[in-house]
């Protein structure tokens, strides 16, 4: 690498760290609300678990929860609706008890902010598929209802 390209690439990454520090946190664009981790209560038909959701500021989220080692984490997306609630849709692979891959499941969630600050409540459905990716089970065991909040910065 000659000592130009070193510079210059110096600069860019200084750049790049300075606007990311001096943002001051997430977005507060339209749907600001829900950026950022969270720790969800989800009342399933099977009993209650634990999720934790991070919803990033370009409409990408990711979700693990108490389901490993049969259900990976998930991926997905998210969009604020004109109605001030928010929709979102990961996919995450599903394993048996031999932990051989045996499909994914796709779940929609339905969030709506509140009812107070740092809070939300939701609830979520879920589809099975095969390997092959075909439908193998619409939500047969229920809607799960989620109840989450905010995790926030504690002082040390």
């Amino acid at each position: 690498m000659s000592n130009l390209t070193a510079f210059f690439s110096s600069i860019v990454f200084s750049l790049l760290m300075l606007s990311g520090c001096a943002s001051g946190g997430p977005s507060r664009g339209a749907g600001s609300e829900l950026v950022g981790a969270w720790i969800v209560t989800a009342s399933r038909p099977a009993g209650v678990g634990k999720n934790l959701l991070t919803f990033s500021s370009d409409g990408t989220f990711f979700r693990s929860g108490d389901t490993h080692p049969n259900l990976s984490g998930g991926h997905g997306t998210w969009r604020r609706l004109p109605d001030g609630e928010f929709e979102a849709t990961y996919i995450a692979f599903r394993f048996d008890e031999n932990r051989k891959w045996v499909g994914s499941t796709k779940t929609r969630l339905r969030i709506k902010p509140g009812p107070g600050p740092g809070e939300f409540t939701g609830v979520a459905r879920s589809v099975m598929r095969d390997l092959d990716d075909k439908e193998i089970e619409r939500g047969g065991r229920g809607d799960t209802r989620l109840q989450g909040r905010r995790i926030e910065v504690e002082p040390l």
